[in-house]
């Protein structure tokens, strides 16, 4: 949703299909801005508000843009469309004054700011492709898609969900296309959430699943989920196949493509997800489903650059169940994600995520024992292994490292993941290293 010339693109996509559903993202770089802006305003406020200028003006550019050489009833929604821009903006001004005057930039205040970018550029979509020639109607998110209050990843409620769904059909039993904001929701005290990272493509599977669609398309800006990030490894190619469980693990452990979520919903209803490219809507993409084909030895490959391994070694000679259930107990109340995880006799290593919580969960982890903590390492995870001989795979990456670099390995022959975790300087030449052995 970067500029105009990409919503006409995304126009002539939608004109494809019978009965669509939009859920559309931010603009491009527009989330990002709205949470710098919001960290700014807590010691410049002057400079918090540049940034909101330059999303103002950014936006009326794509509209007007757009919407040239218009005819009286564009010129109609090109001042519908300025006057929406004013409102959202108006709003975040505020929003920041709030912060710079309490001096606190809360969670739920940074999920306000955030929600701002879809809601501006679904409504300004469903305006502009009516201009276009296209029956789209926009619908606010906030009223379909509900949320507990966990903020920056808050958890929808899919009951409250699908019992809107019936809702969601009648606006698609006539000629309308709706066009719904993703991301973002608000919970039962009528606080915007968001739902994390990629949170668009979690909402347009949370509405696909609650619709019982024939198939859920994320449109992208490339041709499907990689072997490997192309941006680091030049030679990664597209994957034609997935398993709803291969594609969740890539996102989990660092896969930008999609929200680590987003294929739960449509794995319940068993809808496919394909995962396509706006500039390429011929490429075939990436077909995610339960039917997959195991042609390679591996998948695909992925990493995580900023990761911590907290090691807690009880006081006893040997761990028992309360040992472990107070560790991982401690990790959930904190919300550590647990990434790999190795025991001995009397310690278990767990790595996982750097995050600002991990002073504050080694402080209790030590009321079981004493903890260490190893700093600056990164993970790499390659996803479907399937071979008959895993010691043999396993060999082959080692001996793509140095290893007495790694700090821990883990291998689930159920799920095919073999994940390896050392010092992230090594993380890009490894992961170029291997999936040159590999692929």
């Amino acid at each position: 949703m970067g500029d105009e010339h990409t919503w006409r693109k995304v126009v002539r996509i939608i004109e494809r299909y019978e009965h669509p559903f939009v859920v559309v993202s931010a603009t491009a770089r527009t989330t990002r801005q709205l949470l710098a802006a919001a960290e700014k305003a807590l010691n410049d406020l002057g400079d918090a508000k540049l940034i909101a200028d330059d999303i103002r003006t950014r936006h009326q550019t794509i509209v007007s843009n757009l919407l040239a050489n218009s005819t009286s009833t564009n010129s109609e929604i090109l001042d519908k469309c300025n006057d929406w821009i004013n409102l959202r903006l108006t709003e975040l001004e505020s929003l920041l004054n709030k912060i710079h005057k309490e001096q606190e930039c809360t969670a739920a205040i940074k999920d306000a700011v955030a929600s701002i970018g879809e809601r501006l550029s679904s409504y300004l979509f469903a305006q502009c492709g009516e201009a276009l020639g296209l029956p789209t109607y926009w619908l606010d998110a906030a009223k379909f898609i509900r949320t507990d209050s966990a903020f920056g990843k808050a958890n929808p409620d899919l009951n409250y969900i699908d019992k809107q769904a019936k809702r969601l059909r009648n606006k698609l039993s006539g000629s309308v296309i709706p066009v719904m904001g993703g991301y973002y929701g608000k919970d039962s005290d009528e606080n915007f959430t968001t739902l994390g990272f990629e949170g668009s493509d979690y909402t347009a599977s949370l509405v696909g699943a609650a619709l019982a669609a024939e198939a859920i398309e994320i449109w992208t800006d490339v041709s499907g989920i990689y072997t490997c990030d192309p941006r680091v490894v030049s030679e990664a190619r597209p994957i034609p196949e997935l398993s709803f469980q291969e594609a969740t693990e890539l996102a989990y452990f660092g896969a930008k493509v999609l929200h680590p979520s987003t294929t739960k919903p449509a794995s319940l209803k068993q809808i496919p997800v394909f995962v396509k490219n706006i500039f390429e809507p011929d490429q075939p993409g990436t077909r995610i489903s339960n039917e997959t084909t195991a042609d390679r030895r591996v998948k695909a490959m992925t990493f995580k650059e900023d990761c911590v391994v907290i090691t807690v070694t009880s006081s006893n000679t040997v761990m028992g169940y309360e040992f472990l259930a107070g560790v991982f107990d401690t990790l959930r109340r904190h919300h550590l994600p647990v990434d790999v995880v190795t025991t001995t006799e009397a310690s278990v290593s767990i790595a996982t995520e750097s995050d600002n919580g991990i002073n504050k969960a080694v402080d209790k982890l030590q009321e079981f024992g004493s903890v260490e903590l190893t700093s600056d390492l990164g993970i790499i995870s390659l996803i479907g292994c399937r071979v008959e001989n895993d010691q043999h795979l396993i060999q082959e990456v080692l001996s793509k490292l140095n290893s007495s670099s790694v700090d821990l390995i883990s291998y689930s022959n159920s799920k095919g993941n073999l994940n390896i975790v050392l010092h992230k300087t090594k993380i890009i030449p490894s992961v170029i290293a291997i999936h040159k052995q590999l692929f």
